[in-house]
């Protein structure tokens, strides 16, 4: 790399290293607002908590790491254009593709640092993750039962109670085991029932079990009593593992088992993909962007760097579910928001490097 692409690579570094932090700490935070509640009614020690976070921590890098450096790309080079840097660095005979090359080559690094995140650290970290979310719930005294609520349990079975009556009796007893985006796994009805706290158990009465599978119905036996194992049963939700984090493997069995509804498991093969790749697109389009202003000689502000970051995070969230539930292709909803600052990028450069 040649003096003025080191001179570029440590003007993003720190930055880089800024924007990272804040990132994930950002993330962090709305990861322990979705166990706040359970923490709180609970009396969670500190120490469950800050496991529970550093095991998410590589969740929030994987996300953090191409976004940051939009953020720090997209900084420095506005402070070098503003300053006359960029400009200089043109008028002495500096080639555009002695400019771009080492953000280039920053960005391919970070797109193989988000690449191995995401498939060596992330799938483990987020296992363990949901053990710890789900002994956080454990920990805790039954929710108080209520007519008309829904509930989860520990082992992330939704269970809803049509009445409670005035001597504690279940009436209306709804068990579901999800199976993700092939419907229920497991379908339990009970006309009654009574709970056992000191057992863990609910003993049903004139109840009805499903199981499916692949949408299909597989069992469908009656029974006059069973025993209903109930842990750590929560009015909130029980993390569920985002599909993107799995690893390759398990995720091209889900593809191969899944029959034809397997939209949010192909949206998030792309994403695999795409997501370590923005950071490459994130690196020409900061480029392209620089040069833009170096021509209009009008750098970007503060602010405008802030929305251009926030306009991937948002395209991102909103593809990624709609094509979770089939709105759009898969392939779309994984390479759009990448695609975006990719094509905007290359006009940029093309049409600033003809002027």
């Amino acid at each position: 790399m040649s003096t003025w692409g080191r001179a570029i690579a440590r003007e993003i570094a720190p930055l880089y290293a800024l924007g990272l932090m804040v990132l994930t700490l950002l993330l962090l935070v709305s990861f322990l607002l979705d166990v706040l509640a359970d923490v709180l009614a609970r009396g969670v020690p500190a120490g469950t908590v800050a496991a529970f976070l550093l095991l998410k921590l590589p969740s929030a890098a994987a996300a953090g790491l191409p976004l940051a450096l939009l953020f720090a790309a997209l900084l420095a080079l506005s402070r070098a254009t503003q300053d006359g840097e960029l400009r200089a660095a043109l008028q002495l005979g500096l080639s555009p593709v002695a400019t771009v090359r080492p953000i280039v080559v920053v960005g391919a690094l970070v797109a193989l640092l988000t690449l191995a995140n995401n498939e060596v650290v992330v799938p483990w970290a987020e296992q363990r993750a949901l053990e710890v979310q789900r002994e956080i719930l454990l920990r805790s005294p039954e929710t108080v039962l209520r007519s008309g609520a829904f509930f989860q349990d520990a082992l992330g079975r939704s269970i809803f109670l049509r009445r409670v009556t005035a001597d504690g009796g279940l009436e209306g007893i709804t068990v579901i085991a999800a199976g993700g985006t092939q419907g229920p796994r497991q379908l339990i009805e009970a006309a009654r029932g009574e709970a056992d706290p000191a057992a863990g158990v609910w003993r049903l009465e004139d109840l009805r079990l499903r199981s499916f599978r692949a949408g299909r119905t597989v069992l469908d036996v009656r029974a006059a009593t069973a025993v209903l194992p109930v842990r750590g049963l929560t009015a909130g939700v029980v993390g569920t593992v985002d599909l993107v984090t799995l690893p390759l493997p398990e995720l091209l069995r889900r593809l191969r088992e899944g029959g034809r509804n397997t939209a949010a498991e192909l949206t998030a093969l792309h994403r695999k993909a795409a997501e370590p790749a923005a950071a490459l697109a994130f690196a020409l389009f900061a480029a392209a962007v620089a040069f833009a202003g170096v021509r209009r000689s009008a750098p970007l502000g503060l602010v405008a760097v802030f929305v251009l970051t926030f306009v991937y995070y948002a395209t991102w969230s909103v593809a990624k579910l709609l094509g979770a539930q089939g709105t759009v292709p898969a392939w779309i909803a994984g390479w759009a928001p990448v695609a975006l600052y990719a094509v905007a990028g290359m006009a940029l450069l093309l049409r600033a490097v003809r002027r």
